[in-house]
């Protein structure tokens, strides 16, 4: 049979049963619908999460640790007992500082705080790290001020002002229906650094003031590290350490014993990843921007996969739906196959038939569910954009412009929906097709 005369006769037959083959195709639409608003959650929730750590920067930067290593046989212990870890000591900074594409290497120091920071009367919370003030120059970006610091004197990350805004001020607000009330001027300021201190005896908290720290720069926003911390020379964090825990066992000489971690810039983005292998191979456990989102999109790729099994699982119900339509028409047309057969059609002619019809049906509704989806991906995004709107933007950080990508539809993805419920309604009409086939022309002619 000529594929012109088989579409023809198709084409017939679909109108002939045009009313079942609609309430068929329905079934086909929600399924291809449901199997491409799920993905495309999935997508844009990934392109979403994405976009917000490109947009935190860091590409280029990456965070040391110490690592636990294995020791190998060879040198006496069992394969896989714990070795002493390198140590991230004034030596090891320098070499990593040496290597190829490295502009940058400083430790991050945590401040022992045993108390809040005050400015005036009131108290504000901040994660307060020594860096080496050369090398930090070259990783963080200031926006206003110095980071040529000196005694006494700190960074601030931008977020720190509103950690210093009463939390009364914000429920007041809130109450009250107006925005919240801006965080106070902290370059210039003078921030008293407070110590609890509890009398064990007693059970009586008393304060002292650790030091009296001078705001002399504010950094852009680029990040949590950044924004939220405040940073001060590495020399001057060192001595407010032994301070903070004066009488305290277990204070070190990190030069020699080694940093918890230590912060890494390289030139380009581009050379990270070798970088990062390298320090993976010395024994270090390595954090980067760049091993986030690889994590990342390994995550939703599954998510996708769960949501697209999810959608399919609907599309496989349809697929029933069209089986019992093309099983309906061998009973309505089996005097038509029967005549078809005695003036010289194949088996595979009748098979050829059936499978077309129920190909067409599974195409129809292909291209009707992607449309539809294409519809309900956009009223997602309106409304979700309306919610994230009135919510301020908190949920993931989605606002503006960012808050419309709640749904993504990759190129690929109504092409593939298209065609797997073509495969869909081909697959449900191979068994009516046979059935079809294997009708005798003279008992089918007798039918009535």
């Amino acid at each position: 049979m000529k594929t012109r005369d088989l579409l023809r006769l198709v084409l017939s037959n679909l109108r002939r049963m045009k009313a079942r083959v609609a309430m068929t195709a329905i079934g086909v639409i929600i399924g291809t619908a449901a199997v491409v608003v799920l993905v495309s959650l999935g997508a844009g929730l990934q392109k979403q999460a994405t976009a917000n750590l490109y947009n935190m920067g860091g590409l280029d930067e990456l965070m040391v640790r110490i690592g636990y290593m294995e020791a190998p046989a060879a040198t006496g212990g069992s394969a896989g007992q714990a070795a002493s870890p390198p140590a991230l000591d004034a030596a090891k900074i320098e070499e990593i500082r040496g290597m190829e594409g490295v502009i940058a290497a400083t430790p991050l120091l945590d401040i022992y705080m045993q108390g809040p920071l005050r400015l005036n009367r009131q108290d504000g919370w901040a994660q307060m790290y020594g860096v080496e003030m050369e090398d930090f120059a070259r990783i963080a970006a200031l926006d206003r001020g110095t980071l040529e610091l000196y005694r006494g004197q700190i960074v601030i990350g931008s977020m720190v002002p509103a950690n210093f805004i009463p939390w009364e001020a914000f429920q007041e607000a809130e109450q009250a229906g107006l925005e919240p009330p801006e965080p106070p001027e902290l370059l210039n300021q003078t921030l008293q650094m407070v110590k609890f201190t509890y009398d064990p005896v007693t059970y009586m908290q008393s304060e002292s003031i650790v030091a009296r720290l001078q705001v002399v720069g504010v950094l852009k926003k680029q990040g949590y590290l950044y924004d939220y911390s405040v940073f001060l020379p590495l020399k001057e964090a060192l001595r407010l350490n032994q301070r903070l825990m004066e009488g305290q066992p277990g204070v070190s000489n990190p030069d020699k014993d080694g940093y918890a971690q230590v912060l890494v810039k390289v030139s380009h983005p581009s050379l990270a990843p070798a970088v990062e292998q390298t320090l993976k191979d010395q024994g270090f456990s390595v954090e980067s921007a760049r091993t986030q989102i690889e994590s990342l999109n390994n995550f939703f790729a599954i998510v996708q996969a769960i949501l697209g099994g999810i959608g399919a699982v609907a599309l496989l119900v349809a697929a029933f739906g069209i089986a019992n339509t093309m099983t309906m028409a061998i009973y309505e047309r089996t005097r038509e196959i029967g005549l078809m057969k005695a003036i010289g059609a194949t088996n595979q002619d009748v098979m050829s038939v059936f499978l077309a019809e129920a190909g067409s049906i599974g195409l129809l509704g292909g291209i009707g569910g992607v449309g539809l989806a294409m519809a309900l991906n956009t009223v997602i995004n309106v409304v979700g954009q309306s919610l994230l709107a009135e919510s301020g933007g908190i949920l993931g950080g989605m606002s503006g412009e960012t808050a419309t990508t709640l749904t993504a539809m990759p190129l690929w993805l109504p092409i593939f929906a298209v065609i797997f419920a073509i495969l869909i309604g081909v697959a449900s009409g191979i068994y009516p097709a046979i059935r079809a086939a294997a009708l005798s022309p003279i008992q089918a002619l007798k039918y009535e």
